[in-house]
Protein backbone atom coordinates (compact mmCIF):
# COMPACT_ATOMS: atom_id res chain seq x y z
CA UNK A 1 0.00 0.00 0.00
CA UNK A 2 2.83 2.35 0.97
CA UNK A 3 4.62 1.47 -2.27
CA UNK A 4 1.51 2.34 -4.31
CA UNK A 5 1.33 5.78 -2.63
CA UNK A 6 5.00 6.39 -3.39
CA UNK A 7 4.57 5.47 -7.07
CA UNK A 8 1.40 7.61 -7.29
CA UNK A 9 3.19 10.59 -5.73
CA UNK A 10 6.10 10.16 -8.09
CA UNK A 11 3.82 10.05 -11.14
CA UNK A 12 2.00 13.15 -9.89
CA UNK A 13 5.29 15.05 -9.50
CA UNK A 14 6.48 13.96 -12.95
CA UNK A 15 3.13 15.07 -14.44
CA UNK A 16 3.35 18.47 -12.75
CA UNK A 17 6.95 18.89 -13.91
CA UNK A 18 6.03 18.03 -17.51
CA UNK A 19 3.07 20.42 -17.40
CA UNK A 20 5.17 23.20 -15.86
CA UNK A 21 7.96 22.67 -18.38
CA UNK A 22 5.62 22.77 -21.36
CA UNK A 23 3.89 25.89 -19.97
CA UNK A 24 7.17 27.75 -19.58
CA UNK A 25 8.24 26.74 -23.08
CA UNK A 26 4.91 27.91 -24.46
CA UNK A 27 5.36 31.29 -22.74
CA UNK A 28 8.89 31.71 -24.11
CA UNK A 29 8.15 30.56 -27.64
CA UNK A 30 6.81 33.16 -30.08
CA UNK A 31 3.21 32.66 -31.13
CA UNK A 32 2.82 30.60 -34.30
CA UNK A 33 2.38 32.67 -37.43
CA UNK A 34 -0.98 32.46 -39.12
CA UNK A 35 -0.97 31.02 -42.58
CA UNK A 36 -1.38 33.74 -45.18
CA UNK A 37 -4.93 34.09 -46.40
CA UNK A 38 -5.41 32.68 -49.83
CA UNK A 39 -7.57 34.78 -52.09
CA UNK A 40 -10.72 32.98 -53.06
CA UNK A 41 -10.53 32.53 -56.79
CA UNK A 42 -13.13 31.27 -59.18
CA UNK A 43 -15.18 28.66 -57.40
CA UNK A 44 -13.64 29.71 -54.08
CA UNK A 45 -15.65 29.98 -50.94
CA UNK A 46 -17.32 33.40 -50.99
CA UNK A 47 -17.51 33.24 -47.22
CA UNK A 48 -13.71 33.62 -47.11
CA UNK A 49 -13.53 36.64 -49.41
CA UNK A 50 -13.02 39.85 -47.52
CA UNK A 51 -15.64 42.44 -48.28
CA UNK A 52 -14.11 45.76 -49.33
CA UNK A 53 -14.89 48.52 -46.87
CA UNK A 54 -18.21 50.13 -47.72
CA UNK A 55 -18.98 47.72 -50.56
CA UNK A 56 -21.81 45.96 -48.73
CA UNK A 57 -23.61 49.26 -48.23
CA UNK A 58 -27.16 49.36 -49.58
CA UNK A 59 -27.63 52.47 -51.66
CA UNK A 60 -31.10 53.91 -52.04
CA UNK A 61 -31.45 53.80 -55.83
CA UNK A 62 -34.02 56.59 -55.71
CA UNK A 63 -31.69 58.96 -53.85
CA UNK A 64 -30.53 62.14 -55.51
CA UNK A 65 -26.86 61.21 -55.08
CA UNK A 66 -27.34 57.86 -56.83
CA UNK A 67 -28.61 59.74 -59.88
CA UNK A 68 -25.45 61.87 -59.85
CA UNK A 69 -22.89 59.03 -59.86
CA UNK A 70 -22.23 59.24 -63.61
CA UNK A 71 -21.94 63.02 -63.71
CA UNK A 72 -18.74 65.01 -63.83
CA UNK A 73 -17.75 66.75 -60.57
CA UNK A 74 -18.86 70.12 -61.99
CA UNK A 75 -22.29 68.81 -63.03
CA UNK A 76 -22.68 67.11 -59.67
CA UNK A 77 -21.93 70.34 -57.82
CA UNK A 78 -24.46 72.29 -59.92
CA UNK A 79 -27.13 69.65 -59.20
CA UNK A 80 -26.29 69.63 -55.48
CA UNK A 81 -26.49 73.43 -55.33
CA UNK A 82 -30.13 73.18 -56.46
CA UNK A 83 -31.10 70.94 -53.52
CA UNK A 84 -33.57 72.51 -51.10
CA UNK A 85 -31.46 72.64 -47.92
CA UNK A 86 -27.97 72.24 -46.54
CA UNK A 87 -28.78 68.88 -44.92
CA UNK A 88 -29.79 67.38 -48.29
CA UNK A 89 -26.68 68.87 -49.94
CA UNK A 90 -24.40 67.43 -47.23
CA UNK A 91 -26.03 64.00 -47.43
CA UNK A 92 -25.58 63.95 -51.22
CA UNK A 93 -21.93 65.02 -50.96
CA UNK A 94 -21.21 62.28 -48.41
CA UNK A 95 -22.81 59.62 -50.58
CA UNK A 96 -20.91 60.83 -53.64
CA UNK A 97 -17.65 60.82 -51.66
CA UNK A 98 -18.38 57.23 -50.61
CA UNK A 99 -19.09 56.22 -54.21
CA UNK A 100 -15.93 57.94 -55.49
CA UNK A 101 -13.84 56.14 -52.83
CA UNK A 102 -14.89 52.70 -54.11
CA UNK A 103 -12.61 50.76 -56.45
CA UNK A 104 -13.68 51.02 -60.11
CA UNK A 105 -15.09 47.48 -60.05
CA UNK A 106 -17.31 48.31 -57.07
CA UNK A 107 -18.48 51.53 -58.72
CA UNK A 108 -19.46 49.58 -61.82
CA UNK A 109 -21.34 47.10 -59.67
CA UNK A 110 -23.30 49.93 -58.03
CA UNK A 111 -24.08 51.41 -61.44
CA UNK A 112 -25.31 48.04 -62.77
CA UNK A 113 -27.51 47.72 -59.71
CA UNK A 114 -28.98 51.20 -60.30
CA UNK A 115 -29.53 50.44 -64.01
CA UNK A 116 -31.35 47.24 -63.17
CA UNK A 117 -33.48 49.11 -60.62
CA UNK A 118 -34.39 51.74 -63.25
CA UNK A 119 -35.64 48.99 -65.59
CA UNK A 120 -38.03 47.53 -63.02
CA UNK A 121 -41.75 48.27 -63.27
CA UNK A 122 -43.01 50.80 -60.68
CA UNK A 123 -44.58 48.17 -58.40
CA UNK A 124 -41.34 46.16 -58.32
CA UNK A 125 -39.36 49.33 -57.54
CA UNK A 126 -41.70 50.03 -54.64
CA UNK A 127 -41.17 46.46 -53.41
CA UNK A 128 -37.37 46.88 -53.56
CA UNK A 129 -37.58 50.15 -51.63
CA UNK A 130 -39.71 48.40 -48.98
CA UNK A 131 -37.20 45.55 -48.71
CA UNK A 132 -34.35 48.03 -48.30
CA UNK A 133 -36.27 49.76 -45.52
CA UNK A 134 -36.71 46.38 -43.82
CA UNK A 135 -32.94 45.80 -43.94
CA UNK A 136 -32.31 49.25 -42.49
CA UNK A 137 -34.77 48.55 -39.65
CA UNK A 138 -33.02 45.33 -38.58
CA UNK A 139 -30.79 45.42 -35.48
CA UNK A 140 -27.29 46.52 -36.59
CA UNK A 141 -25.61 43.07 -36.42
CA UNK A 142 -28.41 41.47 -38.44
CA UNK A 143 -28.51 44.32 -40.96
CA UNK A 144 -24.76 43.89 -41.44
CA UNK A 145 -25.14 40.14 -41.96
CA UNK A 146 -27.89 40.68 -44.54
CA UNK A 147 -25.87 43.35 -46.38
CA UNK A 148 -22.82 41.09 -46.46
CA UNK A 149 -24.89 38.22 -47.81
CA UNK A 150 -26.32 40.50 -50.49
CA UNK A 151 -22.82 41.66 -51.41
CA UNK A 152 -21.60 38.08 -51.76
CA UNK A 153 -24.66 37.10 -53.77
CA UNK A 154 -24.05 40.04 -56.06
CA UNK A 155 -20.65 38.58 -56.96
CA UNK A 156 -22.40 35.53 -58.45
CA UNK A 157 -24.25 34.88 -61.66
CA UNK A 158 -27.93 33.91 -61.51
CA UNK A 159 -27.30 30.15 -61.31
CA UNK A 160 -24.64 30.44 -58.59
CA UNK A 161 -26.92 32.77 -56.65
CA UNK A 162 -29.81 30.29 -56.80
CA UNK A 163 -27.55 27.48 -55.61
CA UNK A 164 -26.30 29.60 -52.70
CA UNK A 165 -29.82 30.65 -51.69
CA UNK A 166 -30.92 27.00 -51.67
CA UNK A 167 -28.08 25.80 -49.41
CA UNK A 168 -29.29 24.76 -45.95
CA UNK A 169 -26.13 26.22 -44.36
CA UNK A 170 -26.89 29.61 -45.92
CA UNK A 171 -30.56 29.47 -44.91
CA UNK A 172 -29.68 28.51 -41.33
CA UNK A 173 -27.81 31.82 -40.87
CA UNK A 174 -30.94 33.92 -41.37
CA UNK A 175 -34.48 34.18 -40.04
CA UNK A 176 -37.36 33.53 -42.46
CA UNK A 177 -37.99 37.30 -42.68
CA UNK A 178 -34.32 38.00 -43.46
CA UNK A 179 -34.31 35.27 -46.13
CA UNK A 180 -37.43 36.80 -47.70
CA UNK A 181 -35.67 40.19 -47.88
CA UNK A 182 -32.45 38.67 -49.25
CA UNK A 183 -34.32 36.69 -51.90
CA UNK A 184 -36.44 39.67 -52.87
CA UNK A 185 -33.45 41.96 -53.31
CA UNK A 186 -31.37 39.30 -55.02
CA UNK A 187 -34.14 38.50 -57.51
CA UNK A 188 -35.37 41.99 -58.25
CA UNK A 189 -32.27 44.07 -58.07
CA UNK A 190 -29.01 42.30 -58.62
CA UNK A 191 -28.93 40.65 -61.98
CA UNK A 192 -26.05 38.56 -63.26
CA UNK A 193 -22.44 39.67 -63.03
CA UNK A 194 -21.34 40.68 -66.53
Amino acid sequence: MNRILQIGSMLLLVGVGVTYGSDSQAKDAPPPKAAPAKPAGKGGNPKQQPIPKGAARLVNPASIAARLYRMSPEDRERAIARLPNEQARERARKQLAWFDSLPKEQQEMQLRRLDRFAQLPPEKRAEVMGLMAEVNNLPPPRATAVRQALYRLQQMNDLEREVMLARPAFQARFSPEELRVIRGLADAWMGPVQ
